[in-house]
């Protein structure tokens, strides 16, 4: 009895720090997205071949996600098809070093109400140190809150055979989601959620690849959500995105 009141408690005590980070960044992009300056429904895409893909957001231009109405009525969804390549600043093999000399840029063309943002695997790739990655990741979601639009970072996947420098870009990560209070995508956990081990190795990315697998990208189902990458992933940043639409907006 003792022990299910010690587990009980500290359950609540991580609902309630859980609830309370939330709180944190809900109120600090409500006023970030008071300053105005954006184009209603306006998204942008930043980031590398893992956002560049057209398997990435862009099926929901086209295609409905049950559960995700507010999104879809809030977006222009014609634009997650369209805004792709170098010019959106997304594209196979970038660094966040390529994204920050892009978003000066981008939030004047697009004036977005959100930045979806991932880097990172090419860092890993590229041995770009994570204080390096910092600065240059820091750099973005700062210009972004500047502008009045509310960034939304995301964790990188698993690196197959380098995945303790993966878990160390997404310490980073997660260090400015708290310290800047923006809403962090844990893709990185949402996959080890299904997949434990290396069981997403084959499975969620492709065979000793660092990609995502695609396939059924906007079927939510718990089965699909074990096997399909490109799914989880739209899954997972839908959600978030909804979170903001829904309390920030």
């Amino acid at each position: 009895m003792r022990a299910l009141r010690i587990l009980t408690a500290l359950a609540l005590a991580m609902l309630a720090t859980s609830t309370a980070g939330e709180a944190d960044w809900v109120a600090a992009m409500k006023a970030v997205h008071a300053k105005g300056g954006t184009d209603k429904g306006s998204v942008s895409q930043i980031g590398d071949s893992i956002t560049f893909t057209k398997a990435f957001l862009a099926p929901f231009a086209w295609e409905m996600a049950a559960g995700f109405e507010t999104v879809a009525a809030r977006i222009n969804r014609k634009q997650l098809n369209e805004r792709k390549g170098p010019e959106h600043s997304n594209y196979s093999g970038w660094v966040a070093a390529q994204g920050l000399g892009k978003i000066a840029g981008i939030l004047a063309s697009q004036k977005p109400e959100i930045a979806v943002i991932m880097y990172g695997t090419n860092e890993v790739t590229k041995g770009v140190a994570p204080a390096e990655y910092e600065k240059n990741l820091g750099g973005i979601v700062d210009a972004c809150l500047a502008a009045g639009c509310v960034p939304i970072i995301s964790t990188i996947p698993p690196y197959p055979g380098k995945d303790d420098k993966a878990q160390a870009i997404n310490a980073v990560v997660k260090k400015l989601a708290a310290d800047k209070k923006i809403p962090l995508v844990d893709f990185y956990a949402a996959i080890l959620e299904r997949q434990p081990g290396t069981a997403w190795d084959g499975t969620l990315l492709g065979k000793g690849d660092v990609h995502p697998t695609g396939g059924k990208n906007l079927d939510f189902s718990a089965e699909n959500l074990k096997v399909c990458g490109y799914a989880l992933r739209n899954y997972v940043t839908l959600t978030v995105m909804k979170d903001v639409i829904e309390k920030c907006f």
